[in-house]
């Protein structure tokens, strides 16, 4: 008997440390105030524009329906070709979210029977300006070339060799810089 005692006592606080080992994990952690932790703005779905609503009316067809709102969110695989619909959500860092849906509907024949909207008013849409997807836009072709901190325009590089021809793989090309 002596043995068993001597494991009970060795065991009992290795379960006793397990124990609080498990239970601290279900705590929820405190943060401090002046620890901010960054969350991303999230842009998804299709930019809706009030004018865009405007130009809907019964009677469309779908490909009409596409040329002025694009391409939609979410296309309905149980009533495929009779509802589309278009989602707009917008999410600033810590901000509430902004979700606006609009979902059209056809008849047998193709043709826009029902326009529906759901979630928040339009006009209190964040401004497209400051949406992700058009702060990182490329560049007119009428701006002036990019130029570093000399003041010369810095160098553009093409994808192929010098030679013209485009090397066999794993072969190694260094670029050349073209005028």
């Amino acid at each position: 008997m002596p043995v068993a005692r001597l494991a009970f006592r060795l065991l009992l606080p290795v379960a006793a440390l397990a124990t609080a080992l498990a239970l601290g994990g279900c705590s929820t952690v405190y943060v401090p105030n002046f620890i901010k932790v960054y969350q991303p703005d999230i842009a998804q779905g299709n930019i809706i524009e009030p004018a865009q609503i405007a130009q809907l009316h019964e009677g469309m067809s779908s490909a009409e329906v596409q040329a002025i709102m694009g391409t939609p969110a979410l296309q309905d695989i149980f009533h495929r070709h009779r509802r589309e619909t278009y989602v707009f959500y917008d999410k600033r860092g810590k901000n509430k979210a902004f979700e606006h849906v609009l979902t059209v509907e056809y008849d047998d024949n193709g043709r826009v029977s029902k326009i529906e909207q759901r979630g928040e008013p339009l006009d209190q849409a964040p401004s497209s300006a400051l949406l992700p997807s058009q702060r990182s836009a490329p560049k007119a072709a009428d701006s002036p070339p990019e130029q570093d901190s000399t003041g010369t325009p810095a160098a553009t590089y093409s994808l192929t060799p010098a030679g013209g021809n485009a090397p066999a793989l794993g072969t190694p090309n260094a670029l050349q810089p073209q005028p």
